[in-house]
């Protein structure tokens, strides 16, 4: 499938999965060969096919990029109405999640308009305690090309999904 002409869907998969979760998790490849998954809460999708993530606290995941850049992003969505609106029906509305794999760049500071996209999506939270300590002070990003991407699937549920 191509990444391109489907663009809008996975967007939409992506977008469903990080507000459901909270997070997005990030495979990466360690110099011993292992893989290693981490969590990262705000990720961003570009139109021009690539992403952005911020990256702050992760120790592996950087260790890792250095040795391999190639990652794979996941993201699925966990809201309960929508599994269960899903089980009733016996099939999914919408991509129950999305896999994009792709090369991550340089950790860069963010600029601007990068800050104000997180800034707005813990816009809610900015008046607790946990704000302060976890993401007042997030200036570090890494780009990523996306290369090629594969929607979750469950036999007979999501047939309809994709073409």
């Amino acid at each position: 499938m191509e990444l391109i002409e489907n663009w809008a869907q996975i967007k939409s998969a992506f977008g469903s999965g990080v507000k459901s979760s909270l997070h997005c998790a990030i495979a990466s490849i360690g110099p011993d060969g292992w893989p290693h998954v981490t969590p990262i809460g705000f990720i961003f999708l570009r139109d021009d096919y690539t992403a952005f993530y911020f990256e702050e606290y992760p120790k592996k995941l950087p260790q890792n990029i250095a040795h391999d850049p190639r990652i794979c992003l996941l993201s699925v969505n966990s809201s309960k109405l929508f599994w269960l609106g899903s089980l009733f029906s016996g099939k999914f509305q919408s991509s129950p999640g999305i896999r994009l794999y792709g090369i991550a760049g340089e950790r860069r500071r963010a600029v601007e308009a990068e800050k104000l996209a997180y800034l707005a999506r813990v816009k809610p939270f900015r008046r607790l305690t946990g704000y302060d300590l976890l993401w007042k002070n997030l200036e570090h990003v890494r780009d990523v090309r996306l290369e090629r991407f594969e929607p979750v699937v469950y036999p007979r549920m999501t047939e309809h999904l994709w073409q």
